[in-house]
């Protein structure tokens, strides 16, 4: 699961952070998270959008921080492109957004996203279907490891929902 903070809605826009975790129908697994210095985002051409840096500076200081420091955006994508497990499925609350954006920062430092479009899953189609779980979320809002995790830990259990309903009308079939 990948979750990421931009200051901005297209693909090309400056991101702020990246978390991503691990995780199987049984719980979660390894994480990745680091925050990106936005002069850093600028140098390798991406934007800032001044309306989204207006809604930032209006959230939470336990979400701030994120504005200022991080690491260099080329040394960090390239921690996450080799955190990436193999041949994994990529899933996003949107991949047409999160993936959307990370393949235009990958692109903007010469490099290549760690997964196939094919591989992308939607945790938005699971919010939609009639089992989807309800899942409390734990941690912050707008932090890129929290939401990473609190999606993750959705899917998860509404792909055990999936699997229970479909094995329950196997049976009874």
């Amino acid at each position: 699961m990948v979750d990421i903070e931009t200051l901005g809605l297209e693909p090309g826009s400056a991101i702020l952070s990246i978390g991503a975790v691990e995780f199987t129908a049984d719980g979660l697994g390894d994480e990745f998270h680091r925050e990106i210095s936005l002069k850093s985002c600028q140098a390798a051409g991406l934007e800032i959008d001044a309306g989204t840096l207006e809604w930032w500076l209006s959230q939470d200081d336990a979400v701030t921080g994120v504005l200022a420091g991080g690491g260099e955006l080329g040394p960090v994508l390239n921690a996450f492109y080799n955190w990436y497990p193999d041949g994994a499925e990529v899933w996003a609350n949107s991949p047409s957004f999160d993936c959307r954006h990370l393949e235009a920062a990958f692109d903007a430092v010469g490099m290549t996203e760690p997964w196939e479009y094919y591989d992308e899953r939607d945790v938005r189609t699971l919010k939609s279907l009639p089992i989807a779980a309800n899942v409390e979320m734990d941690g912050n809002e707008h932090d890129a490891l929290d939401d990473a995790k609190h999606q993750a830990r959705f899917a998860a259990a509404t792909l055990r929902n999936l699997d229970h309903a479909t094995s329950t009308e196997v049976l009874q079939d």
